[in-house]
């Protein structure tokens, strides 16, 4: 039995090797999308993305099962520097102890923002 401990939840459930994450989530109550990701999502198939997630692996990297195609398909399209640690729910399977951040922050760069800097920002300019 693997440990999944939840970071925003703050719950830890028990799971057995090679369960689906985000079978895991539906199981215990604990919502993997953001606001309507949830009525929106392709269900399970690795198209949209509303399932993603953040992995903390303690210990062993062998926590999730590696990433299939349509996973890896999907992360190209996220920026770099949060690519490593973001996983879709939906495609990968729990084999280790890992903890989890659901709905993780996937704006890059926010504080960059001319407004964030102090600097006037005009919608017009690019």
């Amino acid at each position: 039995m693997s440990r999944v401990h939840f970071r925003k939840e703050n719950v830890t459930v028990h799971a057995r090797e090679g369960v689906n994450l985000r079978a895991l989530c539906n199981e215990y109550g604990i919502d993997p999308y953001p606001m309507l990701g949830g009525a929106l999502s392709c269900r399970g198939k690795g198209m949209c993305g509303t399932c993603a997630v953040t992995v903390d692996v303690e210990g062993d990297d062998a926590a999730l099962s590696p990433p299939d195609a349509r996973e890896i398909s999907f992360l190209k399209r996220v920026p770099e520097a949060l690519r490593a640690d973001m996983r879709l729910a939906c495609r990968c399977e729990v084999i280790g102890d890992v903890t989890i951040t659901t709905d993780p922050d996937r704006r890059e760069g926010w504080k960059k923002h001319g407004h964030y800097a102090g600097r006037p920002v005009r919608s017009w300019e690019k």
